[in-house]
């Protein structure tokens, strides 16, 4: 499927999934702190979930894991949203109708384990971004599955998946995506009008322009920093008329 078709398919209509509050409650974990669990490989973390949002970092990882394109995985396992609080284009894996089962679930094993996405590789923890350090909050999600037989430190959890070394560009990428946000709602504040234009050319800088054969990082900034320039002409032009 070609990136038009996609869009076609999508009305992006609001989708609003925030934990914020929730995590917050939650006793906040250091990277040398420890928590307890065991999976017991039952497979109860892959079902009854609407809530497994995807960053690009993820749909890079999972396309290049599947040897497929990023629009493929979209079009396959997703569908996707204009975020309802952050108005930026959100993409979720779209569960399959018995028991809300994530897609890439097959037989009870993750037919993307090696590539996970990262908040399926953090669980049971969940993170936050500090907005003064801009450096990650963890938590010990309550109510997870598994068994608690096994201690680990957090930063033994992370290095897993290698989730130390994706810190930096995970970061990076939640201040580029938070400043398109910040620019969103300011503008869609100010000036009532049809968002499908900037939804469509959001979702392609943020989710789709990638060579697969090149480093993730320096594509996301300059994807990033074109999408806001050119909102930022949008916001000129629509002051013209008003």
């Amino acid at each position: 499927m070609n990136t038009q078709e996609l869009l076609n398919r999508s009305k992006f209509k609001p989708y609003q999934l925030d934990r914020a509050e929730e995590l917050l409650k939650l006793p906040k974990l250091g990277k040398d702190d420890t928590f307890t669990f065991g999976c017991n490989e039952c497979g109860n973390c892959c079902r009854n979930r609407e809530d497994i949002l995807l960053m690009p970092l993820d749909l890079f990882k999972i396309a290049k894991h599947l040897e497929t394109t990023i629009t493929d995985v979209i079009d396959d396992y997703c569908e996707f949203y204009e975020g309802q609080v952050s108005k930026v284009p959100v993409v979720r894996i779209k569960p399959k109708e018995y028991r809300k089962t994530c897609p890439f679930c097959k037989a009870g094993k993750c037919i993307i384990h090696a590539q996970k996405p990262a908040v399926c590789a953090l669980f049971p923890l969940g993170r936050m971004t500090n907005g003064e350090t801009k450096e990650f909050i963890y938590f010990k999600q309550e109510g997870a599955c598994g068994n608690q037989t096994q201690t680990y430190t957090v930063r033994e959890w992370l290095s897993m998946f290698d989730m130390i070394e994706d810190e930096h560009i995970t970061i990076i990428l939640h201040q580029k995506i938070g400043e398109l946000s910040e620019t969103l709602c300011r503008i869609y504040k100010n000036l009532d009008f049809n968002h499908d234009a900037i939804n469509s050319m959001l979702f392609i800088n943020l989710y789709l322009r990638y060579d697969l054969e090149h480093d993730f990082l320096p594509q996301f900034e300059a994807n990033c920093d074109e999408a806001l320039r050119l909102i930022k002409e949008i916001e000129k032009m629509k002051e013209m008329f008003v």
